[in-house]
């Protein structure tokens, strides 16, 4: 067992971070924390919205819409809106509370400067990276590809610098958001999908941004379906997540449970101060330490010969 870190506004970004992005084997994996503090909704707050909308058409009453409420499961809350939505013939049109803010916020900013590839369960289109430092240090554009279909999320986007895997879903393609119950379980199952999750939790270092508490169901789901075990030669799993001083009981068995579960080591962050606003502040420091460079040649070998033996 690593030793627990302190609670820091300012926690240090891992050695091991930092030689995956000079490696080309740097991952990371966004979820809705980063696009909160773009003005977008929290699960629980999404899910309130849609309700709440049935409630004003007349298809839910107070007290229906209120024990909905006591549920405290946003995706079981999405998933009876869905039902009731299509016993009603009404489109609930998720998207509508989806819309970003106008401007850019500072942590999308950084993260798409990093530029090495993402995976993000969130539905909106933020992440866009947009330039890779060369040698003399100025800025050039990258090629920018987002992926959302399962039958084109194949393993080997991992190696390719600036994709986008849209694991959920898109905004702009709702038709193949991934929203109830049912949708999860189905996608899951898709062998595209658990391939390339086997594969990034066994040959990439990845960091976790934007999992909060509230997202720990869909983050203990991903990791189980990708078969993100303990056993590991290295530490290659980070989460990034705050934590108020109050809750340094909670942290520590957190700690423990994810690291002991998954093998994913929970990098905490004070939030007395900031909030969740801390984790911009840190991700912007941590992209000027970040240099991300292409995986090797071997690298994407070794994967054919890989893909080609489990044929």
């Amino acid at each position: 067992m690593a030793e627990l870190t302190q609670l820091l506004e300012m926690p240090d970004l891992p050695d091991e971070v930092v030689q995956a992005g000079l490696m080309g084997e740097l991952v990371f994996f966004v979820g809705s924390g980063a696009s909160i503090l773009h003005g977008l909704p929290s699960w629980n707050e999404l899910a309130q919205s849609v309700l709440d909308d049935l409630r004003e058409k007349g298809f839910l009453n107070y007290s229906e819409l209120e024990q909905l409420l006591a549920l405290k499961d946003a995706k079981k809350q999405l998933s009876i809106a869905e039902r009731i939505a299509e016993k009603q013939k009404y489109d609930l049109n998720i998207q509508r509370y989806l819309t970003p803010a106008s401007e850019e916020s500072g942590i999308y900013q950084a993260l798409n400067s990093i530029n090495c590839p993402c995976v993000t369960t969130n539905y909106d289109e933020l992440l866009i990276p947009y330039y890779q430092n060369t040698v003399d240090g100025s800025g050039t554009a990258v090629n920018f590809d987002r992926i959302s279909d399962p039958n084109d999320i194949f393993a080997g986007l991992l190696n390719k610098s600036g994709i986008v895997v849209d694991l959920h879903g898109s905004i702009n393609k709702p038709a193949g958001m991934i929203v109830t119950t049912k949708d999860y379980l189905e996608h899951y199952d898709h062998e595209n999908i658990k391939q390339f999750l086997g594969e990034l939790f066994q040959t990439k270092v990845v960091l976790f941004v934007g999992y909060g508490l509230e997202e720990a169901e869909i983050l203990e789901h991903i990791l189980r379906r990708g078969n993100a075990g303990k056993d590991l030669p290295s530490r290659k799993r980070f989460a990034l997540q705050g934590f108020f001083q109050s809750q340094k009981p909670l942290y520590k068995h957190l700690y423990e449970y994810y690291e002991s579960s998954f093998g994913v080591h929970i990098v905490g962050f004070e939030r007395d101060q900031n909030s969740y606003k801390q984790l911009e502040h840190i991700i912007k420091k941590w992209a000027r330490e970040i240099e991300v460079n292409k995986t090797p040649l071997v690298k994407d070998l070794d994967f054919m010969d890989r893909v080609l033996n489990d044929g």
